[in-house]
């Protein structure tokens, strides 16, 4: 596959993931359990259908003498797998503890200032700079989050003043984790990727929903249905989604894409759970799209791995996005 069919591939597939994990917010408010335990079932349940993933790669790789055997997982690898993990497991925390002070949109809207962070992580740490245009579509994009935030039924008050903080705390932790992947999966696969970032999540989760929760186990066929559900649709497909388009575009772009997540919210929440959409929200969401067509990269920048390259990227560098 081209480059360029590469690229346009891994940019609708990330949209996909990107709508798939607009409805974590619906789940996380019907799910019967704490906030950390419904993290820790979204990764928990999820990790038997990466398992399943990897045995079915290992059998290929057995029958066909045209792929390479597996290469065992590097330091720099599980150095990477370990920052993603870890920070995916502190998002969740915040973000879903964020959404029993506020709104499901106003939540997931306060993460997603995560492309801020993502941006400002690789320009101190790692010498990435960013183009005019990149800047104004990211500049755009967060105007638009915070049409959405703002223009929402119910405004921030004083009395939101935790849920705002751990929403912040969700995009740093979110912005620390897109990074964690994107470094991974310069040399992994995504199936790895997802199933250790698993792994590793759901051993931090469990301990402090042992220690900090009393609803600890879904009491309903309903209870049971959010979560799986959550693990299912937002963090099999939708984050895998995501994973797998990270080896072809750059954290920074991908960061600002995923913008979509909370017009998507937004919409569902709307839907769902009857908060409306106003105006605001509207031109807000308007605005998301307009930055993000701002902020595309052109294709000779776009951040791809090498034809045949086992589904993995080469690290990028020089102008990110």
């Amino acid at each position: 596959m081209s480059a360029d069919r590469q690229h346009r591939l891994a940019l609708i597939l990330l949209i996909v993931g990107a709508v798939l994990i607009s409805a974590s917010g619906i789940y996380v408010k019907l799910s019967e359990t704490g906030p950390t335990s419904t993290g820790f079932y979204r990764m928990f349940l999820s990790m038997p259908v990466y398992w399943i993933v990897l045995l079915i790669e290992a059998r290929q790789r057995r029958s066909s003498s045209k792929l390479a055997p597996a290469r065992p997982i590097s330091r720099r690898g599980w150095g990477a797998l370990w920052i993603s993990g870890f920070f995916l497991a502190t998002d969740l925390i915040a973000w879903h503890w964020a959404m029993k002070y506020i709104s499901v949109a106003a939540a997931t809207l306060l993460a997603c200032t995560a492309p801020i962070w993502v941006a400002l992580l690789g320009f101190l740490f790692l010498g990435e700079r960013f183009s005019a245009k990149f800047l104004a579509g990211l500049a755009v994009s967060i105007a638009g989050v915070s049409l959405l935030i703002l223009g929402g039924s119910r405004g921030l008050t004083v009395h939101d003043g935790l849920g705002v903080v751990l929403g912040i705390l969700a995009a740093v932790s979110y912005a620390f984790y897109l990074r964690g992947v994107k470094a991974a999966r310069d040399t992994l696969r995504v199936s790895q990727v997802m199933f250790w970032n698993a792994v590793i999540a759901s051993a931090i989760l469990a301990p402090i929903a042992l220690a900090t929760e009393a609803a600890l186990v879904p009491q309903t066929i309903a209870g049971w249905g959010a979560v799986l559900g959550l693990a299912m649709t937002s963090q099999v497909i939708g984050q895998g989604l995501i994973g797998w388009s990270m080896a072809h575009l750059s954290a920074a772009f991908s960061s600002v894409t995923l913008l979509l997540t909370p017009v998507a919210s937004a919409i569902l929440a709307w839907i769902t759970l009857g908060e409306t959409l106003t105006a605001l929200q509207i031109g807000g969401g308007v605005a998301v799209l307009v930055g993000i067509i701002l902020a595309k990269p052109a294709a000779r920048q776009a951040v791809v791995g090498p034809e045949g390259a086992e589904d993995a990227a080469t690290p990028s560098k020089g102008v990110a996005a």
